[in-house]
């Protein structure tokens, strides 16, 4: 705010230049002036003009245009020989920013109602999905100088402005008098600074008065202009005997307060609230904008929990046209670090000092050449569960790697290295891998179509490392292989009036410099994962891999088809205003995919582990499926109103312990109102099999021996601030035979791999969440948001919360109600949460970024 507020008197010496210079001849004129253009002096205007001695006087409305920057005074003074300026009466000094954004015809109507805006020019182009468009070009204020009167010295730069009102990028600043000096230092005497900008209109939510406040730039002379863009926070600001005001009413008294040069005016925020894992704590942030162009801007953090102890860090985000840099770093002393958990049942170490920093980045070098990189260092596995909590539950175990990748016409290649940054998880290693995708495309004009890749891997197998070793069984032992990968395929298409038969054949080739010498089976295999789950209590046993063996090279061959047809009808009369319908059409396609995966040359057995196509078997099923899709007009584009597929995967060979018939599986997608989407996925046990039996202790709830899975969600915006959605998840422990193909994408609804085929999780269970308005101006809305455990038997949580928007600032008030074990009975207990947080808006939402919140849990129960 102050940078600008020396910017812009800056500006207003340039004009006062420009109006001098009307007296002399324009080539002259624009010689002495670079940055004022003919066409805005051709645009000035006065009742009259006159010399007087030395001094050129103008009088009666003077308006001067410069640009996007606009002057107006009562009368204008100007000493030739002394260069000493004078503006008087309702000085003003106005700057206008012209933009173009994308708007929805809605937005639209809603901005010409503004009185602070002007719509130049409204634009409309068609998406390439032909959906159209439409781009506004707005003309609005930004900035704003006004005062009684403003005098001062071309030379010198010493300029004073009596009783001034600031206004920029919403900050606002009221001041008896302001002076610049010679050497850039500002003077505000009887100041008010706020960054409420009801300040202008005498009516400030909050402000900081002081007698004096002073403002020191770096070093450098008024007429070197260069320096004009330079950081607006690259300046200290200094007062005392301050007072901190809310709607006028001083409330804090500040003796001193001091702000470094390198540091930006900022949005800030505070939370407090009580949890049961943290006992009552108070979350502080501040944002700090520090440059604009790239976008660079953090976020300091200070925390304070009860049972936990002193917190702090700082996030950031550097972005540009090209390049995105997101990172945080955050630190605290836990003084309980079991509170969360009981770690200690575990085999990993939990520390007391604990820390999280992570680094992320994505750069587009060239149009075709990405770069994307992510690090991340870490005290301990249960950090992010313990403080951030959401990204957890994203992801158990983010990934450290960087990636380069290039495109071209026909392929694209990529450079890929991952490595072990903490060794509390389990990481495979490729250090580097190098890759080639060739995507399916015709060769030349003989109908046959290709599709392939290539990929060279350095592989290294870094199990996690405990440490408390188990009281018995074995150590997990690293390995390492260079791998070799390639698949190749060819396509016929064979299209009549009634089908599309699409027959494929292709192989793949692994090589691998090195094996082991023990043969893992399915089974082991899945005992040492077993072993290595960070929640192990190291009482399995199990056989370690070894990379003592010879190489191997192994091939795999693949046969198959997919036959399909299509059979449809349109209505084309079928219209709904409401509905957004025009016309509507029902495809229906049934399709058989036979999928044949020749037993490979190297049985799996003998082969080091890295990923799933180190597992491939023989594979030998055919896959009966149906799709349909009801579809309509959308201008120009075919809108999905409902979409719809079942599969059923016959296996023709027999497994041991599993059954020939797989899961019929359902995914259905309705989006019929504009407003609402609904979902669901389904997948029946067709040959009923128990031999994966419940939890005798969970309540029987559905209890349907024919069903494996069943999720619905529903998802309802009726209005603007108006948000409903519902979902339900039904899941029994069932057993799953992999169905995989090397050249043709399947459907699946669980992800099936080579030696993860049981899945233990017996959960039933009900969410619930609404946001409304409360009242008629939007600016009051109300959350709620419930889950209830059906296989538990009650309801697990209750979260409600209330957003109060104000003009430049937001509350937000939450509760909730968990239930939680007692450690010791066997009842449960209610927990109760709550959290009050408030943050001057601007720069983010205390909604959307609070870190630590009961609300975090109302916004996870979607996933």
């Amino acid at each position: 705010m102050f940078f600008v507020f020396s910017h812009l008197l800056k500006k207003l010496l340039l004009i006062a230049v420009a109006v001098f210079c009307t007296a002399i001849p324009a080539s002259a004129m624009l010689n002495a002036i670079g940055k004022i253009s003919a066409d805005d002096l051709n645009r000035l205007r006065a009742d009259s003009w006159r010399a007087v001695g030395k001094n050129m006087v103008i009088e009666g409305n003077v308006h001067l245009p410069m640009g996007k920057i606009e002057l107006f005074a009562d009368k204008v003074i100007i000493n030739i020989e002394d260069s000493d300026f004078e503006a008087l009466g309702n000085v003003r000094l106005l700057c206008w920013k012209e933009e173009t954004i994308p708007v929805t015809t809605k937005y639209l109507a809603e901005l010409e109602k503004r009185n602070d805006l002007l719509i130049k020019n409204v634009s409309t182009a068609t998406s390439p999905w032909g959906k159209r468009q439409y781009s506004a070009n707005l003309l609005y204020r930004t900035d704003a100088i006004t005062g009684d009167r403003v005098a001062g010295n071309l030379k010198t730069g010493f300029f004073r402005i009596d009783n001034m009102t600031l206004v920029y990028s919403g900050m606002s600043c009221k001041a008896k008098s302001a002076e610049r000096r010679s050497g850039g230092e500002i003077i505000l005497n009887d100041a008010e600074i706020s960054t409420c900008n009801y300040l202008e209109f005498d009516n400030a939510h909050y402000s900081i008065y002081a007698p004096q406040v002073r403002i020191t730039p770096h070093d450098a002379p008024f007429r070197e202009m260069k320096y004009a863009d330079t950081d607006k926070g690259d300046r200290s600001i200094f007062l005392y005997n301050g007072l901190v005001k809310f709607h006028g009413v001083p409330l804090i008294w500040l003796p001193v307060f001091y702000k470094p040069k390198d540091e930006s005016p900022g949005i800030c925020g505070f939370q407090w609230g009580k949890e049961s894992d943290w006992g009552y704590y108070i979350n502080l942030y501040r944002y700090f904008q520090i440059m604009d162009a790239p976008d660079f801007r953090v976020k300091v953090l200070g925390d304070w929990y009860e049972k936990r102890g002193f917190g702090y860090g700082v996030t950031g985000r550097i972005k540009s046209e090209e390049s995105k840099t997101e990172f945080r770093v955050y630190n605290i002393y836990d003084k309980d670090p079991l509170e969360t958990q009981d770690y200690s049942k575990y085999r990993l170490e939990i520390p007391k000092k604990r820390y999280d920093f992570r680094i992320s980045n994505v750069t587009h070098i060239t149009p075709r050449l990405d770069f994307r990189g992510v690090f991340e260092y870490q005290s301990d596995f249960y950090f992010r569960n313990d403080f951030f909590t959401l990204e957890f539950d994203r992801d158990e175990q983010p990934a450290t790697y960087l990636a380069f990748e290039q495109q071209f016409d026909k392929f694209s290649v990529s450079a890929y290295t991952r490595f072990q940054v903490n060794d509390f998880y389990t990481t495979v290693e490729k250090l580097p891998e190098l890759r080639m995708d060739i995507p399916r495309q015709e060769i030349f004009d003989t109908g046959f179509y290709y599709q392939g890749d290539f990929s060279l891997a350095n592989m290294h197998m870094k199990w996690i490392k405990f440490e408390r070793k188990p009281k018995r069984g074995t150590i997990l032992e690293n390995y390492h292989a260079a791998r070799f990968d390639t698949t190749h395929f060819l396509y016929y298409p064979i299209r009549t009036g009634f089908f599309t038969l699409v027959p494929r054949a292709g192989f793949k080739a692994t090589a691998y410099s090195n094996s082991s010498k023990n043969k893992i089976s399915t089974e082991e295999l899945v005992t040492i994962f077993q072993a290595a789950n960070p929640l192990s209590k190291g009482n399995i046993r199990f056989t370690n891999y070894d990379d003592h063996g010879s190489s191997k090279l192994r091939l795999a061959a693949e046969l198959g088809f997919e036959l399909s047809t299509k059979i449809h009808n349109t209505w084309q009369n079928v219209r709904s205003n409401f509905l957004e319908i025009d016309g509507l059409r029902h495809i229906i396609q049934p399709y058989i995919n036979y999928t044949f995966i020749t037993s490979p040359t190297v049985k799996p057995e003998k082969l080091l582990y890295f990923d799933d196509i180190d597992r491939i078997n023989k594979q030998n099923f055919v896959r009966l499926g149906m799709r349909h899709r009801f579809q309509t007009r959308n201008a120009h584009s075919i809108r999905d109103l409902f979409t719809m597929e079942n599969y059923w995967d016959i296996h023709l060979t027999k497994a041991e312990g599993m059954s020939n018939y797989g899961n019929l599986g359902t995914v259905i997608s309705m989006n019929i109102l504009k407003n609402l989407t609904l979902g669901t996925e389904l997948l029946i046990d067709v040959d009923k099999d128990e031999e994966i039996e419940r939890d005798e202790d969970k309540h029987d709830g559905l209890s349907a021996k024919w069903l494996n899975l069943w999720s619905v969600y529903l998802n309802y915006k009726p209005a603007k601030n108006w948000s409903f959605s519902a979902g339900y998840n039904y899941i029994r422990p069932y057993k799953a035979r992999s169905a995989y193909s090397m050249g043709s994408t399947l459907t699946q609804i669980n992800s099936v791999s080579y030696f993860q085929r049981y899945y233990n999780t017996d959960e039933e269970s009900f969410f619930f969440k609404a946001s409304m308005p409360l009242t008629p101006d939007h600016r009051t809305l109300g959350m709620f948001a419930i889950y209830y455990d059906i296989s538990e038997g009650g309801v697990d949580d209750i979260m409600l919360a209330i957003t109060r928007r104000f003009h430049c600032w937001q509350l937000v008030a939450s509760v909730g109600f968990e239930h939680d074990n007692d450690p010791g009975k066997d009842d449960k207990r209610w927990e109760f949460e709550y959290s009050v947080s408030a943050s001057l808006t601007g720069l983010g939402s205390s909604l959307d970024e609070t870190q630590n919140s009961v609300l975090r849990k109302m916004n996870s129960l979607n996933n």
